[in-house]
C-alpha cells in the first residue's frame, strides 16, 4: 500500500464520521483504536501519582537541619571561597538504581540556600540533610575559620498553619526563571570587579539593603533549592556553541543508521564513480575533488561581539559543576498592609543586577506570581498563594513551574555569599605601600638642617677619590623629603 492510498483511505473515513452525530463520533473513534491513546494516558497518570506516593514516604523519612551562618565582621575572604563550599557540596551527588528509585522512591536530596528577613533582621541559611551537616560545616569552617555555625528551628513553621484567604496576613510571592536556556550564564562576581581600582562592588549589598529596610511586621524571603547534577547539562551548552560558530555538530549514528549503512555505502560510491568515472578506485582520488574550497571551518572570526561574548560565556559556565535550581520569594505582611515596591519590586529589581543583554537575566514566572487578570481574580489569587507557600516550606525540588534551571557554582556563589569588605581589604593595601610627601608647612630649618648633613656625608666620601666632582655631586643629590 502507497502514501497515495494511505490518504485517500483516511479521506473515506473522515467523509464516514462527518455524517454521524458527536457522540457516535467519539464512541467510533474510541472503539477503532482511541482506547489505546486513552489507556496510554491512565497508566502515565497512575504512574505519576505511584512515584509521587512513594517519593513523599521516602522524604518523611529524612530529617533536615536549618543552619544560620555568621562571618566575623573582620572577615576578609573573598566570593571565590563560597564557589569552594559549593564545590565540595556537589559529591553528594548520589548513584540511584532502578530498584531505589521505582520501588524505595529514592531521590537525589537537595540543598536549601536562604536569605531570610524577619522584621528587618536579616540571616543567611542554609537547609541541609542531617546526615550531610557534618560535612556541609567542614567547608564551610575549612572556608571561614571564624564563622560561626547554628542550628536553629524552621521559621516556616511559623506559619505551618496557615491557609488563604486569611484574616492576619497578606502574602504575595513567585517563583523565577531564566530569559535564555540554562547554558546562557548570567552576569557573575568577576565582572563586579573595577580592573582599574581593583575595588568590588559588592552584588550582595543591594539584597541587604532590600532586606535591612521592611518593617517590624514584615518578612521577605528567597530562596534557592539546589540539587547537584551530573555533566549532561553541558551537551547543550555544546549544541548553542556549535551553533553560533557555525559548526555542524556529528550525527549519531541509532540502530536504523547501522542497517542502513550498506545502502548508503552503496549510494555514496556510485555517485563518486558518476562523478570521477569508471577507472575510479574509493580512496585512491589524489587530484580530483567535487570543490576545491569548502569554506572555513567555523565563522569564529566573523561573529558579532554580542555572539562572541555568548561563545565565552558559554564556555566559562559549562567548564565547572552545576546545580538544578528551583528558585522562589515571598513577602509576607500583616493583613492591609502589603507594600509590594517596598518587598516584592525591590527585591526583583535586586536581581536585575545579574542581568546581561547578550547573555542571560531573571524573570518571575507569571503562572506562579500571585496575581491573576480577568476572570475569577481573587480565586485564582488565593491558589497561587497557597501553592507557592507551600512549595516554599517543603523546599520542594519539583513542584512549582517546570524544572527550574540550572546554575553553576560560580552563578550560585554570586547570588548566595557572605557579604565581603574587599574593597576595604584592597585600599588598606595600597595605603600600606603608598607613600606622602612631607607637609608643605614644615619650617624651612628643618629642611636647611638636613640637605647640610646629607652634604656633609657625601664629602666625606668623595673627598680623596673625586675632589673635582664634589660640587657637581652635591647639585645632582635630590632632596631627601621628595615623594618617591
Amino acid at each position: 500500500m502507497d502514501f497515495t492510498q494511505i490518504i485517500s483511505n483516511l479521506q473515506e473515513y473522515v467523509i464516514q464520521l462527518g455524517g454521524r452525530k458527536p457522540y457516535e463520533i467519539m464512541l467510533k473513534l474510541f472503539l477503532d483504536g482511541g482506547w489505546i491513546i486513552f489507556a496510554l494516558a491512565m497508566i502515565w497518570g497512575l504512574f505519576e501519582v505511584y512515584m509521587n506516593y512513594i517519593k513523599d514516604k521516602y522524604a518523611a523519612k529524612i530529617k533536615w537541619a536549618l543552619l544560620a551562618i555568621d562571618i566575623p565582621k573582620e572577615n576578609l575572604q573573598s566570593t571565590k571561597a563560597v564557589e569552594h563550599i559549593f564545590a565540595a557540596m556537589w559529591p553528594f551527588l548520589e548513584s540511584i538504581n532502578l530498584v531505589e528509585k521505582y520501588i524505595d522512591g529514592e531521590f537525589q536530596l537537595a540543598f536549601s540556600l536562604e536569605i531570610v528577613s524577619i522584621g528587618g533582621y536579616t540571616q543567611f541559611l542554609i537547609r541541609v540533610p542531617v546526615t550531610h551537616k557534618d560535612i556541609v560545616e567542614a567547608a564551610i569552617y575549612g572556608q571561614y575559620p571564624k564563622a560561626e555555625i547554628t542550628e536553629v528551628e524552621d521559621y516556616v513553621l511559623r506559619y505551618k498553619d496557615l491557609r488563604f484567604p486569611s484574616d492576619d496576613y497578606d502574602l504575595w510571592g513567585t517563583e523565577f526563571g531564566l530569559t535564555k536556556r540554562s547554558p546562557y550564564p548570567i552576569r557573575t562576581y568577576p565582572s563586579f570587579e573595577h580592573t582599574l581600582t581593583q575595588t568590588f562592588a559588592d552584588p550582595i549589598a543591594s539584597f541587604l539593603e532590600v532586606f535591612s529596610k521592611i518593617n517590624k511586621d514584615e518578612e521577605l524571603w528567597l530562596q534557592l533549592v539546589i540539587t547537584p547534577i551530573k555533566d549532561d547539562w553541558k551537551e547543550e551548552g555544546y549544541k548553542i556553541i556549535n551553533k553560533l560558530i557555525g559548526v555542524k555538530a556529528e550525527k549519531k549514528k541509532g540502530i536504523f543508521d547501522l542497517f542502513l549503512s550498506p545502502f548508503n555505502y552503496l549510494a555514496t560510491l556510485t555517485e563518486e564513480l558518476f562523478v570521477y568515472g569508471i577507472g575510479y578506485e574509493p580512496g585512491k582520488v589524489e587530484g580530483l575533488k567535487k570543490d576545491e574550497f569548502q569554506g572555513p571551518p567555523n565563522k569564529m572570526l566573523y561573529l558579532t561581539p554580542e555572539e562572541r561574548n555568548a561563545v565565552v560565556g558559554i564556555t566559562t559556565k559549562i567548564s565547572k559543576l552545576g546545580y538544578q535550581t528551583k528558585m522562589r520569594a515571598i513577602f509576607v505582611t500583616q493583613k492591609g498592609k502589603m507594600n509590594k515596591p517596598k518587598g516584592a519590586a525591590a527585591l526583583i529589581g535586586a536581581l536585575q543586577q545579574f542581568s546581561a543583554l547578550d547573555l542571560n537575566a531573571f524573570k518571575p514566572i507569571m503562572k506562579t506570581f500571585t496575581k491573576a487578570n480577568y476572570f475569577f481574580v481573587e480565586r485564582r489569587v488565593i491558589a497561587k498563594q497557597n501553592r507557592i507557600l507551600r512549595n516554599y516550606k517543603s523546599r520542594s525540588q519539583t513542584y512549582g513551574w517546570g524544572k527550574g534551571f540550572v546554575l553553576n557554582i560560580e552563578e550560585l556563589a554570586t547570588i548566595f555569599h557572605f557579604p565581603v569588605p574587599e574593597a576595604v581589604r584592597e585600599n588598606v593595601k595600597r595605603v600600606e605601600a603608598k607613600k606622602e610627601a612631607a607637609p608643605v608647612n614644615l619650617p624651612d630649618t628643618i629642611y636647611e638642617e638636613d640637605q647640610v648633613m646629607k652634604q656633609m656625608a657625601l664629602d666625606e666620601q668623595t673627598a680623596e677619590t673625586a675632589p673635582a666632582r664634589q660640587s657637581e655631586s652635591a647639585k645632582a643629590e635630590p632632596p631627601g623629603n621628595l615623594p618617591i
